[in-house]
């Protein structure tokens, strides 16, 4: 019980210095954006800060699937969608101002003002990118040799 209250407490005080820098680093970037309008390094850092809060969000379900017997497999179902659309909107704001932001303009422009969107749905697709890894176990009967196992002997 001691070592998992220790990497709990450990887990939540990362979390707590990881948004400890991000505030502080965002605050750093405002300023530069108000001197020289660039927006592209403050969207940049939102979105990788964001994700990695999903990561870390995912993280000890990770470990536990780490520590399960059997091989690693992608669960591509969940990937195509969940992620593949939270990935779509947080990258939303660099979408739209390309050369391909007036295609999904529509779907987009309630995205491209307000950063919560694009931050939330970064969490959501840093969290799907981790949970959606998983170790499918082996089962009893291939543990004892099963039925195909026997015929291929046959051959």
């Amino acid at each position: 019980m001691g070592k998992r209250v220790l990497f709990y407490l450990l887990y939540a005080l990362s979390f707590i210095i990881l948004i400890r820098l991000g505030i502080t680093y965002s605050f750093e970037l405002k300023s530069f954006i108000s001197k020289d309008y660039n927006p592209y390094p403050a969207w940049t850092f939102n979105i990788a800060l964001s994700v990695l809060i999903g990561l870390m969000l995912g993280l000890p379900e990770f470990i536990r699937r780490y520590k399960k017997p059997g091989k690693w497999r992608i669960q591509w179902e969940r990937l195509l969608i969940v992620g593949l659309p939270a990935l779509f909107f947080t990258f939303s704001q660099f979408i739209f101002f390309s050369s391909l932001g007036k295609y999904p303009s529509l779907i987009l422009s309630p995205w491209i003002y307000e950063k919560h969107g694009v931050i939330i749905c970064g969490i959501l697709f840093g969290y799907t990118m981790i949970i959606s890894m998983d170790k499918k176990g082996e089962s009893p009967a291939s543990l004892k040799g099963s039925p195909n196992q026997e015929h291929e002997g046959d051959s």
